[in-house]
């Protein structure tokens, strides 16, 4: 299956801020920060391996093992900004949300529609910089109205899988990209993963028999596995199988998948 732009890995994280979001850095898009000259650097060499417009959706893993770590929180923003550049590079559309135990705990920090056709190539890109720079502030400022309203008892990822099918639903013209930044362990049926008893026989067993979207031909990264504050971090054992479930339920779904702790923004 070929990707509608080149994955890089990137080293990801989703730790709430409780502080101003414009000095965690989320105010303003890699691709912003130079100008003319720095938008056009940041989202040229992106264009180029754009294959057509993008449905992007990012969802931020707002329960409790992910907040409370302002060092990991760059990290998390930096994945954020990174799809953000992309999608705007190839035009289209970018959702981003907050999410804890369900689908109905799901909280919408921002949305942008990027130009598909402004003119010159050039022209383009630039207005796509500054939505960017306008979805990103968005972001950060309703991060913390977010936060307070989601419950931060539980983590259910595959609800984020669905919810991102139906974006593509309505936007049929585009290709799907989703990113989801969370430690993956899930809290609530249909797979508990916070017990021993979650093994890589039992994520085995559970990716061959939940019930999956269809994302045919989308792509999809679940980033961050395993990466929760404090001190209780999970077993090595534990990330394999989680990461094992993920990648092999995800390929159940038809979308091209990436399942990883860790990856590195740049070129």
């Amino acid at each position: 299956m070929t990707a509608l732009f080149k994955f890089l890995p990137v080293p990801v994280l989703l730790v709430p801020c409780l502080m101003a979001l414009s000095a965690c850095g989320v105010g303003t898009s890699t691709g912003a920060t130079g100008g003319v000259a720095g938008t056009l650097a940041i989202l040229k060499p992106l264009a180029a391996e754009c294959s057509g417009e993008v449905n992007a959706y990012a969802g931020l893993d707002a329960s409790a093992t992910g907040r409370g770590n302002s060092s990991l929180l760059d990290e998390r923003l930096d994945a954020l900004r990174d799809l953000a550049d992309r999608a705007a590079a190839c035009g289209g559309y970018m959702k981003v949300v907050a999410f804890s135990s369900s689908a109905a705990e799901t909280f919408t920090l921002g949305e942008a529609e990027f130009p598909t056709d402004s003119g010159t190539e050039t022209a383009r890109l630039l207005q796509a910089g500054k939505t960017e720079e306008t979805l990103l502030d968005e972001v950060g400022a309703d991060l913390p109205q977010g936060l307070k309203q989601l419950n931060p008892n539980g983590t259910d990822v595959l609800a984020q899988l669905t919810l991102a099918r139906q974006v593509q639903e309505q936007r049929p013209e585009g290709k799907l990209t989703v990113q989801l930044e969370t430690d993956g362990i899930s809290t609530t049926r249909p797979v508990v993963m916070n017990t021993p008893s979650f093994t890589a026989g039992a994520a085995r067993a559970a990716a061959a028999r939940v019930e999956m979207p269809d994302l045919d031909g989308a792509a999809v990264r679940i980033v961050g596995i395993g990466r929760t504050t404090g001190d209780r971090r999970p077993s090595s054992e534990r990330i394999a199988a989680l990461t094992l479930f993920y990648e092999l339920a995800c390929r159940r779904s038809g979308a091209e998948c990436l399942v990883t702790t860790d990856y590195t923004t740049g070129g």
